[in-house]
């Protein structure tokens, strides 16, 4: 029987043919020609992928399985030969080759792949040796599955970048290696935008696989800069970084392998700014031998106290004035053994603001992260307060998140935490008040024994409504849930059609009755000779967790102002995010229209005398539409990222289209207001919540909250 050295788990086969991992099981026990278990246990066997695939084909399972989903088995099936960091360089490195010869054919000779890969990564010579030592078949079978998924992602080079970030996404996402916790995307976004305007160069001296580098090369910084302790996962950021150049403006990067505390690499020049996520509660963080350095300008940090010792190391990096961003634990906020060097922080200027992110949001596990945004201070430092901001509630106190969307939540914090940035830095001293979330501290109330800069611990409570308010919300409450009442569609019994014929999306946009457009990341855009220039303007941006919140477009920023390169959105467009808990589609509506699509949202344009919008948003969004979504694309982070194109539908004549649309269209509407109804309980359920409590207490105790 053919081997493809390919090898998939029970849930794998799961996966493939659309069923439930007992069926599996089940054929395991029935069918005496299943094929027989290649490598694993007994308890997670695990089979060849090219005997599964002419079972499933001899039984009239055959499935298609995606090019991206293959090279995943291929890199999963090499677990035992390398570590999954040099699996992945050694991936990088056949990408990069493959940018640099689309035309490429897999050498099946061991010493000639050697011999391409070297050309792409020198540095990664002995890493394929060993590889091809120890097994040849399978090295040659991740070269191949490599290159058939950068070709099946299309675009050329650009498919090789798409291919390797969603391979790292989804492994970043899975592993639970000790001691390293992937930085999500999101918030080394934040974390960059915090840091300020792009400028020279910007330094993340504990970079692990560079998520945060390429956060700052997508938001415009020209140079950036990394040092990693783990040398496999320094390999891995500076290959993503390199691929993303393939077909991005180019970034300048040098990334290092070695320990930033005792032996900092990039230490001979100061950079604008600081970007790290560092090791928490680091025994091994060099007390005893760098606590007698002279180089400790706030104090030497106890030997619990890693993060300050980052603290100060990346401060020592940026020149007067330069910014620093990190993650820290909420521990490092009110220890004891950090006081005086908190203390000496807040006294010379350089902690600026602390900023408390929902619980669990930033990690795998559930503690309540911080932000601490700090500046080297200069000659002009004269701070007099601090800013305390805890993103866990949203404007009127309510907890950000509350139907628990990762995406909603994200964008809820993204927008709390730079429009108050952006509002103290603009004037520290005039910086309003906001109740619950946000409040700017005089140093004088901070600068006690305990020097604890918890946000909680120094905000006043939100301010109790009035019983006129609770009354109007009552009001508008029950409206609402009268209106819910009467926009429930009534059963379709009248809809009677022929089985319709199903098509895929690519062969309708191959038909010219469908475009797909998903827009590419701003400033991605490359000068042409005809267009010497990007010209960019400021808009309304829709992003993907508007779509999964069901709220209009949330931003505003810089976009594309070509409107043939990046036409705005109009009524009747189709929206559908990129990445989600579980596919969805709205039809654009005019609150929607001009507003310019973000790249995680794929913008569907129909021929609607072929295709009726709602009808088609509506069946992308129904249940066989989320499965096939589920089978047809990749895990991230426990969402969906799915190829639409490949999403098969029902395509039936137009007027049975309409009649469906328009059903399709009562349902959106009643989500709409259920949504609503579901909101404005949840308010009125806190508010009066609130009102009962404030009348207990005296109207003195209205102060901070106890921490």
């Amino acid at each position: 029987m053919a081997t493809s050295q390919v090898e998939v788990t029970s849930a794998d086969i799961a996966r493939i043919a659309g069923v439930k991992p007992t069926a599996v099981s089940n054929w395991r026990r029935r069918h005496d020609d299943f094929p027989k278990p290649v490598g694993g246990t007994d308890r997670s066997p695990r089979f060849d992928l090219a005997q599964v695939e002419s079972w499933l084909s001899r039984q009239g399972r055959a499935a298609a399985i995606p090019a991206d989903q293959r090279l995943w088995q291929a890199f999963d099936s090499l677990r035992g030969a390398l570590s999954p960091e040099d699996t992945l360089g050694v991936i990088g490195a056949i990408l990069l080759r493959f940018c640099e010869r689309p035309d490429l054919t897999v050498p099946v000779e061991p010493t000639a792949l050697a011999s391409e890969l070297q050309r792409a990564a020198p540095g990664l010579v002995d890493l394929v040796g060993r590889l091809a030592k120890r097994d040849t078949a399978r090295l040659v079978a991740l070269a191949t599955s490599a290159v058939d998924a950068a070709r099946d992602a299309g675009q050329g080079p650009d498919g090789a970048s798409q291919i390797f970030e969603l391979l790292c996404g989804r492994f970043l996402d899975t592993t639970n290696r000790a001691g390293f916790t992937a930085t999500p995307p999101q918030l080394a976004d934040l974390m960059v935008r915090l840091a300020g305007a792009p400028a020279s160069t910007l330094l993340d001296p504990a970079c692990g696989s560079g998520t945060i580098l390429l956060a700052a090369a997508a938001c415009g910084y020209p140079s950036v800069r990394g040092q990693e302790l783990d040398a496999s996962l320094a390999r891995l950021a500076a290959l993503r970084l390199a691929l993303r150049n393939v077909n991005a403006a180019p970034v300048t990067f040098d990334v290092r392998d070695g320990d930033s505390l005792r032996r900092p690499a990039h230490r001979s020049e100061l950079v604008a700014a600081v970007v790290i996520n560092p090791p928490f509660a680091d025994r091994n963080w060099g007390h005893d031998d760098l606590a007698r350095e002279g180089t400790w300008e706030y104090g030497v940090p106890a030997r619990m106290e890693s993060e300050l010792a980052w603290v100060q190391r990346s401060l020592a990096q940026v020149g007067p004035g330069g910014a620093v961003v990190m993650l820290m634990p909420p521990g490092a906020a009110f220890r004891p053994s950090g006081r005086r060097v908190r203390r000496e922080l807040l006294t010379r200027g350089a902690l600026r603001a602390v900023v408390s992110l929902p619980p669990g949001l930033a990690a795998h596990y559930a503690l309540a992260l911080q932000i601490w945004i700090l500046r080297r201070p200069d000659d002009d430092t004269t701070a007099t307060n601090l800013l305390v901001l805890d993103a866990t509630q949203d404007g009127g106190g309510a907890k950000t998140g509350s139907r628990g969307d990762p995406a909603q939540t994200w964008a809820q914090v993204h927008t709390l935490v730079t429009d108050a940035w952006q509002a103290y830095s603009a004037d520290p001293g005039a910086f309003p008040e906001r109740p619950g979330v946000a409040r700017a501290i005089s140093l004088a109330d901070l600068l006690d024994e305990e020097v604890n800069v918890t946000p909680r611990r120094h905000l006043p409570l939100p301010a109790v409504a009035s019983g006129a308010d609770l009354a109007a919300t009552r009001e508008q409450f029950t409206r609402l849930v009268s209106a819910m009442s009467g926009s429930l569609p009534e059963p379709l019994s009248d809809l009677h059609y022929e089985p319709a014929r199903t098509v895929t999306l690519n062969e309708l946009a191959k038909s010219g009755a469908v475009f797909i457009r998903r827009p590419p990341h701003v400033g991605a855009a490359r000068p042409t000779s005809d267009s010497p220039t990007t010209p960019t303007i400021e808009g309304r941006i829709l992003i993907g967790a508007d779509l999964v919140a069901g709220t209009p477009p949330s931003q505003v920023g810089e976009v594309d102002g070509d409107e043939v390169r990046n036409p705005p959105i109009r009524p009747g467009d189709i929206l559908v995010p990129v990445v989600a808990l579980r596919p969805s589609a709205r039809v654009a509506v005019e609150e929607d229209a001009g507003a310019y699509p973000a790249s995680t949202v794929y913008v569907v344009r129909v021929d609607p005398a072929v295709v009726d919008p709602w009808f088609l948003a509506g069946y992308l969004s129904s249940s066989d539409g989320a499965r096939q979504a589920e089978r047809l694309g990749s895990s991230l982070g426990g969402q969906l990222r799915v190829d639409l194109r490949r999403v098969r539908i029902p395509l039936p004549l137009i007027d049975a289209q309409r009649a469906y649309g328009q059903a399709f269209r009562q349902l959106a509407e009643f989500g709409r207001t259920l949504r609503a109804v579901h909101d404005l309980g949840l308010e009125l359920a806190r508010t009066s919540t609130d009102a009962i409590a404030s009348s207990l207490l005296p109207s003195t105790e209205a102060g901070p909250s106890a921490p």
